[in-house]
């Protein structure tokens, strides 16, 4: 069975002190690691500082972006080899925001998660709904072209250490309202076409998230869809209380 992950991604908010008392006010009050996994995705200043604070709590710090290469002459990029000497577990890599904003393409975001796995720093790899209608066997498979140029060299031992973000253009933003039935058919898609190009056994155990306005009050009904393993919040994760209320989604179900 996969284990739930519930993932904030911060952007560029919060500073080292507004950082580390976030961690500090939650880390007692997170689900059972065994039960749900948690993450937090905040800048690259505060991941050292974050990571000494979560210490033993079993919460994931998160890298929101990297550079491609180890090291050199790249002024102002984030290095992989830096992020997991510093105790980083995992890499967003290829969020709508880079890509639209920063205009990085699936060529620059693939040397990424190749890196990333080479310096066993788990990606979390960010697609869209771009997708293109294939034939296979007889039937008609809706085929993520973007989520497959990315994963172009990872092998099948490899894939197995990938964690992939569904995040729809149409729910990123403000104002938005999340659709569990989408959420569901997008991350569903996505399983086929990972056990289309690898195996459906691979397929079965790797964790599709969703991105795209989640909030304390529907993050139940997308959990609750069978290929959503998870979720990647963004403003909504910035206050305590309503990131507490989403991490123990579980546990607030079962109290209801």
């Amino acid at each position: 069975m996969r284990k739930p992950f519930i993932a904030a991604n911060w952007k560029m908010h919060k500073n080292v002190q507004e950082s580390v008392e976030f961690v500090d006010a939650i880390k007692g009050k997170l689900p059972d690691p065994q039960e749900v996994e948690v993450g937090i995705a905040a800048q690259a200043f505060a991941l050292p500082s974050m990571v000494q604070a979560a210490d033993d709590s079993g919460l994931k710090i998160i890298a929101q972006n990297a550079a491609a290469e180890y090291s050199g002459a790249f002024t102002g990029e984030i290095s992989l080899r830096g992020l997991a000497d510093a105790g980083v577990s995992y890499v967003m890599l290829g969020h709508i925001e880079r890509r639209h904003l920063f205009h990085e393409d699936n060529e620059l975001v693939n040397r990424k998660v190749l890196a990333a796995l080479q310096m066993g720093v788990t990606p979390i790899i960010c697609t869209d709904e771009t997708m293109v209608q294939k034939e296979v066997n007889g039937e008609i498979h809706y085929v993520f072209q973007q989520l497959m140029s990315v994963l172009r060299g990872v092998s099948l031992d490899q894939i197995k250490n990938v964690v992939v973000s569904y995040e729809p253009s149409w729910a990123v933003g403000y104002g938005q309202h999340a659709n569990p039935v989408l959420a569901e058919e997008g991350c569903r898609q996505i399983r086929r076409t990972i056990a289309d190009n690898y195996t459906y056994e691979i397929a079965d155990k790797i964790r599709i998230l969703y991105g795209g306005s989640v909030n304390p009050d529907n993050i139940g009904m997308i959990m609750n869809k069978p290929d959503v393993d998870g979720v990647l919040i963004g403003r909504a994760s910035l206050d305590v209380d309503n990131f507490l209320r989403m991490v123990n989604y579980l546990k607030n179900d079962q109290e209801k």
